[in-house]
């Protein structure tokens, strides 16, 4: 198997897509994925944090060649990329795969950078209808989800001997070192590369793999898929200006592969995958109801039916959870660790009935009746609990006895989100920027109508709040 060239068959399979020809199941699932992404790249595009990314582009600077929509700004392709991938993902709103990865953001982010860059760049393209950005959006979702689950015994293996690979100290993030081969494929299909190049840009992003799992709850997290889609638009553009790697990173000794996936990473599974594009039906994606990490999904939906209106919960709060350690945040301190507290978010729910975008603030952070809650919760996370996010369960019970529990959420693989949600959640989110009837025809421009993408509109639409 070692000597095979599976990067090449991988490539290939992934050239050879044509979207009009997918059952339209499929075509469905990738066009949800799509809006979902736009929607939570709106609305993250005006985060604090994002701004302090961008406020440092403008003093090092760079080509004007790709606009950031709602910034009044253009920088570089890289650069827009690096922008798109932190918006995307800052508030931890965007869609999760299993085995548990943010593909979105790195392909997404790329993507968005070269559709946004000046008519005049050499990696500008004519795609009014989006065909050419829905083959790269597809075959870049189809190898990270891939990637992940040819390493799946790989990861099992490390899990069982506490050296985790996806989640816990000891390891990495996945979208920094599946995101960047993702956004590799994806930047070399819409620069329309070569097999031989796009073979070599996967090579050179194998390189770029990283994104330590300590700073999950921080800033930098998100800047895991700011620099997945960065170093892959740029890994695609060497690769055309004859910059080399190695064409054999999924094969060969050292490849990705073999550091991410070891002895029984499952390469066939990559060419399978590619080849049929099963992630997108099998398992499919779990869609984000709020805006904090896949853990607090259910977290919050076990801790909703315990608010009382008008009669705030004063006493003492036992939460029974898998063994997730960095969510165990009793006393978070900042609105991005907050994201990431399974107690705060269960404060938070019983307190105020709610959880939106506003929850993560200072403002919600420092109200004295969060506070004194948080200082009476107690969080037991139990081994027994799978620690799986399609099986985990979350319970919570009250000093006044009342309990409550949960194993999904509204967008859970058991409870799929509805085109209707789907819809809701876009328009809320890009009415941070768009008027809600602009927000709407967006919406439809971006495949809401069940039709092809109008992609031209939709540059237009966002260059016009640049």
């Amino acid at each position: 198997m070692r000597n095979h060239p599976v990067t090449r068959q991988v490539v290939e399979a992934a050239f050879s897509i044509h979207y009009s020809h997918l059952p339209e199941v499929t075509r469905a699932k990738i066009r949800n994925l799509i809006i979902d992404g736009m929607g939570v790249l709106i609305e993250g595009l005006g985060h604090h944090n994002v701004a302090i990314v961008v406020n440092h582009l403008r003093e090092v600077g760079g080509k004007s060649t790709s606009y950031l929509p709602g910034h009044d700004y253009a920088t570089s392709i890289p650069d827009a990329a690096f922008v798109h991938g932190i918006a995307i993902h800052v508030m931890d709103f965007e869609p999760m795969f299993d085995p548990p990865t943010h593909v979105v953001s790195p392909v997404l982010g790329a993507l968005v950078a070269l559709m946004m860059c000046d008519s005049e760049s050499s990696c500008a393209r004519r795609d009014p209808q989006g065909e050419l950005f829905l083959k790269a959006f597809t075959a870049g979702i189809e190898l990270q989800a891939d990637l992940r689950t040819a390493a799946l015994v790989a990861d099992n293996d490390a899990r069982v001997h506490e050296n985790f690979f996806p989640f816990q100290k000891q390891g990495f993030h996945p979208p920094g070192t599946v995101g960047v081969m993702g956004a590799a494929l994806a930047a070399s299909i819409w620069l329309g590369l070569t097999v031989d190049q796009a073979s070599m840009a996967l090579g050179m992003a194998a390189s770029r793999a990283g994104g330590i799992a300590g700073n999950i709850g921080t800033m930098t997290k998100a800047a895991h898929s700011g620099n997945a889609a960065r170093a892959g638009v740029e890994c695609a553009m060497l690769a055309r200006k004859g910059f080399t790697a190695s064409a054999r990173t999924l094969e060969e000794p050292g490849g990705w592969g073999d550091v991410f996936g070891g002895d029984f990473f499952d390469r066939k599974q990559l060419i399978d995958g590619m080849q049929n594009l099963r992630c997108f039906t099998s398992p499919g994606f779990a869609f984000k109801h709020w805006p904090a990490h896949t853990a607090m999904q259910v977290s919050i939906h076990a801790a909703l039916p315990l608010h009382t209106p008008g009669e705030p919960f004063a006493g003492e709060v036992h939460i029974e959870s898998p063994v997730f350690k960095y969510c165990d945040r009793p006393n978070p301190t900042s609105t991005d660790e907050c994201r990431f507290s399974i107690q705060f978010n269960v404060v938070q729910a019983i307190i105020d009935g709610k959880v939106t975008p506003e929850s993560f603030s200072d403002a919600q952070l420092n109200r004295p009746e969060i506070q004194q809650l948080l200082a009476n919760t107690r969080l037991e996370m139990r081994h027994d609990i799978p620690a799986d996010f399609t099986k985990m369960e979350v319970h919570v019970k009250l000093s006044d006895g009342r309990t409550s529990s949960s194993d999904r959420w509204p967008g859970h693989w058991k409870l799929p989100a509805t085109r209707h949600q789907i819809e809701q959640k876009f328009v809320h989110c890009a009415s941070y920027m768009f008027e809600p009837e602009i927000a709407r025809d967006l919406f439809n421009c971006l495949g809401g109508d069940e039709h092809q993408i109008d992609l031209l509109k939709v540059t237009t639409l966002l260059r016009n709040h640049a």
